[in-house]
């Protein structure tokens, strides 16, 4: 299933804008800078989308979870 119209509009939102209300949390990862990265999956297209900052310092932001060359 592609994206829903609710998790096109969070994706590069900054982090202290809250999650849509299909988003459930499903882990919480540490990060190589050693900060919190959030995971959340839509009940409605099933798509993942982690909150968390690109580079440890930037604010956390929606993005995509690409699971491309994670083991």
């Amino acid at each position: 299933m592609s994206i829903c119209d609710l998790c096109e509009s969070q994706l590069d939102r900054p982090g202290h804008v809250p999650p849509h209300p299909r988003l459930v949390m499903s882990a919480t990862l540490r990060t190589a800078s050693g900060q919190n990265a959030f995971v959340y999956r839509c009940a409605h297209c099933g798509q993942t989308l982690l909150l968390a900052s690109p580079d440890g310092e930037a604010p956390d932001r929606w993005t995509r979870l690409d699971a491309d060359g994670w083991d």
